[in-house]
């Protein structure tokens, strides 16, 4: 896509050539990222180019999962898409699994993108994922994730903003949501479990609500936010572990707070 070659190539410009680790080298993990729709692949693009900086054993792949820059409704909308492109990052990352059995494996979503993310954790073996990192989520906030996060081995950290008004608030009202729920997101109010869900599954779940100390990364508490680099490194970068406790630069405490009550519909 011209779009995704123009934007890598500003990030060379900036920050030149990222040095990656090779997927199929011993000890590297694997990263998967699916952006948000629309097909910008901000969010996608700045963690290719953190990771590399950091110098992590990670080699991240970014899915161009939707229909194209610019296609944003389709992206949406389309769930006949949806379903295949889970599909194929799934069986993506079974391969990785199987054949690098002790590498780590953690999922990264953004917006619309998280959704994939979930549908494909739905789908792995318990276990299979380090920590899946689901930003700005465009999911209904009473979607059961008990499924997708017995995928997950460590935790599933949730970044979300009561400012994303826009377009987790009143875009998703009226276009709805990944999972097709006219309703605001997740990343506007966090998840609450609903009845019946796992609560064995649930404290796996970490929601990190934006405060004003993380302005100064670029992340003012609007929907790209999560997309500058110096966000990532602070904030996502520290929870590509495989040991101890996952904290983010600078916490001298936990990072969740939970999200206050609010009408979800």
């Amino acid at each position: 896509m011209l779009y995704t070659a123009m934007l890598k190539g500003l990030f060379r410009t900036i920050y030149g050539e990222p040095h990656e680790a090779d997927a199929e080298g011993e000890g590297v993990g694997l990263v998967v990222v699916t952006d948000g729709v629309g097909g910008l692949d901000l969010c996608g693009t700045s963690l290719r180019y953190e990771v590399a900086k950091a110098g992590l054993p990670l080699a991240v792949k970014v899915v161009a999962w939707g229909h194209g820059l610019g296609r944003w409704h389709a992206d949406l909308t389309n769930v006949e898409n949806h379903v295949a492109q889970a599909a194929a990052i799934l069986a993506e990352v079974q391969g990785f699994r199987e054949g690098k059995q002790d590498a780590p494996v953690f999922l990264v979503g953004k917006s619309g993108g998280t959704g994939i993310v979930a549908r494909v954790l739905e789908e792995l073996r318990e276990g299979s994922v380090e920590t899946a990192v689901l930003l700005s989520p465009a999911i209904s906030p009473g979607y059961d994730l008990s499924k997708a996060l017995r995928a997950v081995r460590r935790e599933a950290v949730v970044f979300w903003s009561p400012l994303d008004l826009i377009v987790l608030g009143l875009g998703t009202r009226i276009f709805g949501t990944i999972d097709r729920v006219r309703s605001v997101s997740a990343g506007l109010v966090g998840f609450r479990a609903p009845e019946g869900s796992d609560p064995e599954q649930y404290a796996k779940l970490r929601q990190v609500r934006w405060r004003p100390e993380m302005a100064p990364t670029g992340y003012l508490g609007g929907h790209v936010g999560p997309d500058s680099p110096a966000f990532l490194r602070k904030y996502v970068i520290p929870l590509f572990s495989v040991s101890g406790p996952s904290k983010t630069e600078g916490e001298s405490g936990p990072v969740s707070s939970p999200p206050r009550p609010a009408p979800i519909t």
